[in-house]
């Protein structure tokens, strides 16, 4: 690894940390100990986030209520503190994860649904 590799990883996370009130642990490791990651990592989230015109904030509330579908705890209080630095009320934060939950209980119904009309028709469930 170079110095230089190191020192980009290592201004990146210092402008991350300007902007967030806390930075996820699993990324100040990837900074120190794994740079070129760090940056690929950090260069895509920067892609995501800056594409098309969707506000900052409504793009972190789409990434609360996507890591709340998958039930990642971690990334959830991640997006929720960046929810906040990105101005995002309460009752915004809950209505992402209420979005969530709602997707979330569709497909539960859904595959509920479908396995008793199999079993109905005869049919194996899987």
């Amino acid at each position: 690894m170079s110095k230089a590799v190191k020192q980009k990883a290592l201004a990146m996370l210092d402008q991350m940390k300007t902007k967030r009130s806390e930075v996820p642990e699993f990324l100040e490791y990837l900074a120190h100990e794994l740079p070129e990651v760090f940056i690929h990592h950090q260069e895509d989230k920067h892609f995501a986030m800056h594409y098309a015109a969707l506000p900052e904030k409504v793009k972190v509330l789409i990434c609360l209520a996507a890591c709340a579908a998958l039930g990642e705890e971690e990334m959830i209080r991640s997006y929720l503190i960046a929810g906040q630095d990105h101005g995002a009320t309460e009752e915004e934060l809950l209505q992402a994860i209420l979005l969530a939950r709602f997707v979330k209980a569709s497909t539960v119904l859904r595959d509920g649904t479908r396995a008793i009309m199999m079993q109905k028709e005869n049919k194996s469930v899987l």
